[in-house]
């Protein structure tokens, strides 16, 4: 068994639930009227996870009491301090209580009490590096959380709540959890991409105004190494990913054609999509050119893995010579492949799905890099066209399958992709989860909510076989989708916590007496949501004027019940930011509705409505860049569905809104 797998299995058999552990009056204590009753103690040597957890607990109990809380080293601990030690990190005072990490798999915690000794235990696994070096920040992340009150619901100092209090006092503690999820990865899309660049462009904004207001979005009061640290998203599998082939048409089309997709012409031209070419999987000798590549790039680089997973997009077809196709299983499944080959139009055809192709192409490849290199780990995916599990075939064991699958915004969708999982599951011994189901309205930024449906799959698929998550992304709509990208962070923290539990926290500690309105709000949006899903609705359709106004409110509700409390009325404010572009952009989709109801004509009067309400969009975007930029993604937005608004005749904001806006 290598060391990961040992890894692994440390953190299967270790994994515990942890449940919320509140404050008590009395304990050991931590602040006392306002003044500091405790230091943090660190090792001679602290670890990386451990400096920076004492400057996160620090300043925490600094924001809550405004009593500053010492950090000494251990070795010049005075032999009689009276105040509570809390002991950060692994140490040798923590040592002598017998408290360690001993025992703790990738990212583990122990959180302890030791009264009589007048000690606070908090530590982590900070030895296991490069799988995961950050169990000591975890701790103090989790023990200002379940411990001390303090909650993270989205970036920014608005998102952090953080109760006030003159004494500070802990209870008895014996936390010790390591998470089932060794890799617990969510795509954070918070640099400025090219995408955004081009929806920038439509909103006459840069980079530079994005890193200027994007950024300063995400100061916080107290240090905490943001959002997705703060959450204990970390640790690594050290796997490779991608699609690796996107220079091979130019390395080997002009001399080995053959090693190229066949198009239903004949044709193996992979000139009009180069760096997106399609391979033809049978081939015995493009696989072993494959090998070759592997395993010199392993011997340069020394990587414990290696990315196998075939090029995504382009505008080949997939091969259609009889080698692949005699590799295809029968299926009751059908697929839908197009042929692009030149003259087609695109011509689309049924066809079974070509899984069984694919992992017959991964295996191979596997094979031959096992015999020189049985260590390394080969990543390829179940996407596209082959993410069907495969009917005859399983996975050489040296390979990881980055899944795909599942989606909510599609109910069937959603079902056949946990049932996938776990056919995959039975074919492969390793499955790293690489969904996109946080892109769930990504183009639109209107809102989209499933948490529940989240916990009930993510509870399933996480106890079979799941050893990691990249997901793919939070886009950064906390506005709209914020509630997913918690709950899921969670998940992946313990992904069998109680979601209704986390929700109606979430509400309580974000928005006060407002939180039982807010809770309504976010349950009819997840509604909303449902509707979408079970009726093949567009993420936009349910949005009515008569639904906006209900949902507004609701808010309004909230807003008045929170009375004199300031950052619970702003966080109100902040949803209904979220609600408000929603009316504003759910506007131009009604009319888009009613022009495809007409046959696609546009008569002058649709024309100039179309024009108003873009126009409209266009502010309440420039708005949110501006002033709210976590709130919802609006360059990302401009990129993904702007584009549709030419069939209106609108290329761009009015003259007189882009002036009025550059004068305000």
């Amino acid at each position: 068994m290598n060391e990961l797998l040992r890894r692994l299995t440390i953190c299967a058999i270790a994994v515990g639930v942890l449940t919320p552990v509140l404050t008590a009056q009395e304990g050991l204590p931590i602040v006392r009227d306002g003044k500091a009753a405790a230091l943090i103690v660190l090792s001679q040597s602290p670890s990386g996870a451990a400096k920076s957890g004492a400057k996160i607990l620090s300043d925490h109990v600094f924001q809550m009491s405004g009593a500053r809380l010492e950090t000494v080293p251990e070795g010049k601990l005075a032999a009689d301090e009276k105040r509570t030690r809390l002991l950060l990190g692994e140490s040798e005072a923590a040592a002598a209580l017998g408290a360690s990490a001993e025992g703790l798999g990738p990212g583990g915690i122990l959180i302890k009490t030791y009264s009589e000794e007048n000690a606070i235990v908090i530590l982590g696994a900070d030895d296991l590096a490069p799988v995961d070096d950050k169990g000591s920040r975890y701790a103090v992340t989790t023990f200002l959380e379940e411990v001390l009150g303090v909650r993270f619901l989205w970036p920014g100092e608005l998102g952090k709540v953080v109760p006030k209090r003159e004494t500070i006092e802990v209870a008895s503690l014996d936390i010790r959890v390591t998470p089932l999820i060794v890799q617990r990865k969510i795509r954070m899309a918070s640099s400025w991409s090219q995408r955004m660049e081009i929806g920038g462009g439509l909103l006459h904004v840069t980079e530079d105004d994005y890193e200027k207001f994007f950024r300063a979005a995400h100061v916080t009061e107290s240090e905490d190494s943001g959002w997705s640290s703060w959450h204990c998203l970390g640790g690594s599998l050290g796997l490779a990913s991608g699609h690796s082939y996107g220079d091979y048409w130019e390395r080997f089309g002009a001399q080995h054609p053959e090693w190229f997709a066949m198009e239903p012409s004949g044709s193996r031209d992979q000139s009009r999509s180069a760096s997106r070419a399609r391979l033809c999987v049978s081939n015995e000798d493009l696989v072993e050119q494959i090998a070759k590549d592997r395993i010199a790039h392993i011997e340069k680089t020394g990587d414990k893995s290696v990315a196998i997973g075939p090029n995504d997009g382009g505008t080949t077809s997939f091969c259609v010579c009889d080698a692949c196709e005699k590799l295809d299983a029968p299926s009751e499944r059908k697929i839908m492949l197009t042929d692009f080959s030149p003259g087609a139009d695109r011509r689309q055809f049924e066809h079974v799905p070509l899984t069984d192709r694919y992992v017959h192409f991964f295996n191979a490849i596997a094979d031959k890099v096992a015999a020189v290199y049985p260590e390394v780990w080969l990543t390829a995916d179940a996407y596209s066209v082959y993410s069907a599990p495969p009917v005859k075939a399983k996975l050489h064991p040296n390979i990881a399958i980055r899944y795909v699958g599942v989606s909510y915004l599609n109910e069937e969708r959603r079902h056949l992709g946990v049932a996938d999982w776990n056919a995959w599951a039975a074919a492969a011994e390793k499955i790293y989860f690489r969904s996109n189901l946080l892109l769930a309205g990504r183009r639109e930024g209107t809102p989209a909510i499933y948490p529940h449906k989240l916990a009930e799959d993510f509870s399933k698929i996480a106890h079979n076989s799941m050893i990691g998550t990249d997901l793919d992304s939070c886009m950064n709509n906390w506005a709209t989708q914020g509630l997913n990208y918690y709950v899921m962070a969670k998940l992946l923290w313990n992904p069998d916590l109680d979601v209704d539990a986390l929700i109606d926290d979430y509400c309580r500690a974000g928005f006060g007496a407002g939180g039982d309105a807010v809770k309504r709000y976010l349950l009819r949006l997840e509604q909303l949501t449902d509707e979408i899903a079970t009726n093949e609705l567009t993420v936009t359709e349910p949005y009515t004027p008569e639904v906006i106004a209900e949902l507004r409110a609701i808010l309004d509700e909230a807003a008045a019940k929170v009375n004199d409390d300031v950052k619970a009325k702003a966080r109100v404010e902040f949803l209904r930011v979220g609600l408000e572009y929603t009316d504003a952009y759910c506007d131009i989709y009604r009319i888009d509705r009613e022009w495809q109801a007409l046959g696609g004509r546009l008569s002058p009067e649709m024309k100039e409505r179309a024009h108003k309400a873009l126009d409209r969009n266009w502010e309440a975007s420039r708005d949110i860049f501006e002033n709210h930029p976590l709130a919802v993604n609006v360059a990302n937005v401009a990129w993904g569905s702007w584009g549709y608004f030419k069939r209106f005749q609108w290329k761009d904001v009015s003259p007189e809104v882009l002036a009025r806006w550059q004068k305000e």
